[in-house]
């Protein structure tokens, strides 16, 4: 007797082939049979009549490493359609954070009273992650920042030939414990101290074990170009594979349309024997720290507590706001806050436009937030071009990523966190025809799979992980908007992980099918 059976439903199987009609059989969380008119009872039936069967969506790249202990449903994934994440991305995973955690920090990092061992490395996390159940799949890459920060602290400087073997043993034990390779976050500190030659020594720990490295590089706006360049670099350096994280374009008008060059570059080096992937969330905004965007590099790595005091330093605020001014212009007409915990009134507004109600300067009112809400201050960006979006979207070797993590207790938050994948698919397949709906589930399902070695999941095979989605490709799209980001999607009939339905009409039913995934040898 089989645990499931959909019937009648249309199979796109993940490998971007055209679509067919088809039954599936699910015994023991595993695909047993794919063919029309399977024969044979079952404890349940689902009637997928006027529906695609699919893979369940695997973000290629999520934040969501953080809620692992705190917010183990996973909500905003699953109720997507995201069956599994690879998280710990842009250089920052949860461990290793260090052997001496400050006693100030224990509370931040440790929602659940675990003991700071947790966090020393990546595999004392992945040992007490492993047996915690999840609503969503997810696995780990380890985070550079992570490294330089557990060995080197936040020192602008170059690694002694010392702290470079501590930072790649640390990198070697997170890989063999399970982490599917390294993350760089060559935007944030302390990543940013780091130059190529020590991304390429990093990097050649990935390739020893065949493992992945993910980058956020080091710009995505005037220099995106040279930025793209570099990571080609430490990708062929290393013999890794590599992904360019949520490739785009950012920033001011001057900077739009170079991601027809980056691509062409990618294209170039894969030529070349350069195995290398990119990913995108299909959204024409990006999210990031507040601080990240105005304050300088070398000011970030500054203490919170000196930080907060020059910035109530009218001297050194002039110069920041000088240096944020020739960078951003007067209008900031683009950015929304959507975290602050001293201005909770104007989430979900436009700086300007807050700056307008408390009669100030657009950036005194930016650094303002900064010092009244120590530094926790998030902010949405509207700076990327839409014809880029769809660029990036349509290159063969793009994957569909969330780039975020879970909402948590936040109310405000960018939609991406809710609605990316019912988006791209609604969107971007049916309204715009950036491409064909086989290829986009290829990009979704198979082809992360198949990057991150995940060898049991991305498609609806026989033999595979009865990890599914179930959804009417006529009504399928996202609802959270980024002024309104409680929405759920619509279109999204069922999703199944480990064999069972856990959502229905895009709500999850509260089980826990989902695990942490480990490095495959």
């Amino acid at each position: 007797m089989f645990d499931l059976l959909i019937k009648n439903g249309r199979i796109i199987d993940g490998t971007g082939s055209p679509s067919y009609l088809a039954d599936v059989a699910i015994k023991d969380g595993k695909i047993v049979k794919v063919k029309k008119g399977i024969k044979g009872e079952a404890k349940q039936t689902l009637d997928a009549q006027g529906l695609v069967v699919t893979p369940g969506f695997i973000d290629s790249h999520g934040h969501n490493d953080s809620a692992i202990f705190t917010f183990p449903d996973q909500r905003e994934k699953i109720e997507q359609g995201i069956t599994t994440t690879i998280a710990g991305q842009c250089g920052g995973s949860q461990a290793p954070f260090g052997c001496d955690i400050p006693a100030e920090k224990i509370k931040m990092i440790d929602g659940v009273g675990m003991e700071n061992e947790v966090y020393k490395t990546m595999g004392s996390f992945l040992h007490h992650a492993k047996d915690k159940p999840q609503g969503s799949n997810i696995a780990m890459l380890v985070g550079q920042c992570s490294l330089r920060r557990a060995v080197m602290g936040v020192e602008n400087r170059k690694p002694t030939a010392e702290e470079l073997e501590k930072m790649k043993a640390l990198l070697r034990e997170g890989i063999e414990a399970g982490a599917l390779g390294l993350s760089l976050g060559l935007i944030y500190t302390p990543g940013c101290y780091a130059d190529t030659d020590e991304c390429i020594e990093l990097a050649k720990v990935a390739g020893e074990y065949n493992a992945v490295v993910a980058a956020h590089i080091r710009s995505e706006g005037v220099t995106l170009v040279r930025a793209t360049k570099e990571f080609i670099t430490i990708i062929r350096e290393s013999g890794a594979r590599g992904v360019l994280s949520h490739h785009k374009a950012a920033g001011l008008e001057e900077s739009w349309g170079k991601v027809t060059h980056t691509i062409r570059m990618l294209r170039e080096a894969n030529e070349q024997g350069v195995e290398i992937y990119c990913d995108v969330y299909p959204y024409h905004a990006a999210s990031t720290g507040i601080n990240t965007s105005f304050l300088p590099q070398e000011f970030r790595a500054q203490s919170a507590k000196d930080q907060l005091e020059q910035l109530r330093d009218p001297v050194k605020r002039a110069e920041i706001t000088e240096w944020a001014r020739k960078k951003w212009n007067n209008d900031l007409h683009w950015v929304q806050l959507v975290k602050s915990s001293a201005y909770p009134q104007y989430l979900g507004m436009r700086m300007d436009d807050i700056a307008r109600m408390e009669g100030k300067d657009p950036y005194d009112m930016v650094y303002d937030i900064l010092i009244e809400s120590e530094l926790a201050v998030t902010g949405v960006y509207f700076s990327i071009a839409e014809e880029d979006v769809e660029t990036v979207l349509a290159y063969e070797r793009a994957m569909i990523c969330t780039d975020g993590g879970v909402a948590g207790k936040s109310s405000v938050f960018h939609p991406r966190v809710k609605g990316s994948f019912p988006r791209a698919l609604g969107r971007y397949v049916r309204e715009k025809g950036v491409t064909t709906l086989p290829e986009m589930i290829r990009k979704m399902t198979a082809m992360p799979a198949a990057v991150y070695n995940l060898r049991s999941k991305g498609l609806v095979w026989e033999g595979f992980d009865a990890d599914l989605c179930i959804f009417d490709p006529d009504k399928i799209i996202d609802r959270s908007e980024f002024t309104d980001c409680q929405k759920r999607a619509e279109g999204l009939n069922y999703v199944l992980v480990a064999g069972e339905v856990v959502v229905e009409d895009a709500v999850h039913n509260g089980k826990r099918n989902g695990k942490l995934i480990l490095r495959e040898e």
